[in-house]
């Protein structure tokens, strides 16, 4: 089989793995801090198996480096919090769909990081976001739960395009499998005060999803990604994740039957698109500077 088919075939099922992890916010019927923990401690623990097994190191070069990825993980923690949040209190639909606008966020943020100048096409991009979002809510009402979903992603998107920013500029050096152990170590260790450890944990089958949630749909698909970026270019890699919502919505469908209304649809095909191309315009610059 081609290298190029490979990744695909790799990408594409990391996605929709990615995709799938939206659902566990409505299958465990447990606080989010609770849920992130555990997929925290089962992701980490199975991320360092696959890296040992890769004959990665797990060392990091200096004191820095340490602080910067203790950093990246809080940002990364309170990011999965508040996004599955953003879904317990709505539906996956208008969860996924409020966080996706992190690609617009980044393109506000990053200039201010680099001291650069905003883009006209980047502002044109917001307003498009803010115009999915008005299709969304129903009614601008804090005590509305839609509103308050959709807040609660936003402010999601925001502390992932953050995370993103400082894995970025500063561990660019370290391998995406570390990275992310790191990540979910942090996360597992900053909550662990904060969740529930009732005997709600072993009914309903919570247990077993929360490590299916740690091993499938966390240490499996991140792992499937970064292998498959030694097949395609990373501009490729980025426009299929903006897939994600789509699979997220259609998982959400089949296992819950949470059908998203016209709406949502139409903010979400606003806000996705808005995300696609900010992903392909950064990602081509980037290729045509090599």
């Amino acid at each position: 089989m081609q290298p190029a088919r490979i990744g695909l075939i790799q990408i594409n099922i990391a996605v929709i793995l990615l995709g799938g992890t939206t659902l566990f916010a409505k299958l465990v019927e447990l606080p989010p801090p609770t849920i992130v923990m555990f997929r925290g401690v089962f992701g980490a623990a199975a991320l360092l198996l696959i890296i040992k097994l890769l004959r990665q190191t797990v060392l990091l070069k200096d004191a820095v480096k340490y602080a910067t990825v203790i950093v990246s993980g809080l940002l990364m923690g309170v990011h999965w919090v508040t996004f599955f949040h953003s879904i317990q209190v709505t539906s996956v639909a208008i969860g996924i769909v409020s966080m996706y606008t992190f690609p617009v966020i980044t393109s506000f943020i990053e200039p201010l990081v680099n001291r650069e100048k905003l883009r006209l096409a980047d502002i044109i991009s917001a307003f498009i976001v803010l115009l999915g979002i008005y299709f969304i809510l129903p009614k601008i009402d804090l005590s509305n739960q839609v509103v308050q979903g959709v807040l609660w992603g936003v402010f999601s998107a925001f502390l992932l395009s953050c995370r993103n920013i400082v894995v970025r500029k500063s561990l660019g050096d370290i391998p995406g499998t570390v990275i992310m152990f790191y990540q979910l170590l942090i996360t597992a260790l900053i909550l662990l005060p904060f969740a529930d450890y009732s005997h709600e944990l072993f009914e309903k089958n919570h247990m077993q999803l929360l490590v299916l949630l740690g091993i499938v749909f966390t240490a499996l698909p991140h792992t499937l990604f970064v292998s498959s970026l030694k097949h395609l270019r990373a501009t490729s890699a980025s426009l299929i994740s903006c897939m994600q919502p789509m699979y997220s919505t259609l998982l959400a469908f089949l296992v819950l039957g949470d059908k998203p209304e016209g709406g949502v649809i139409l903010g979400g095909l606003l806000v996705v698109g808005a995300a696609v191309y900010e992903s392909a315009k950064n990602l081509f610059s980037v290729d045509n500077s090599k």
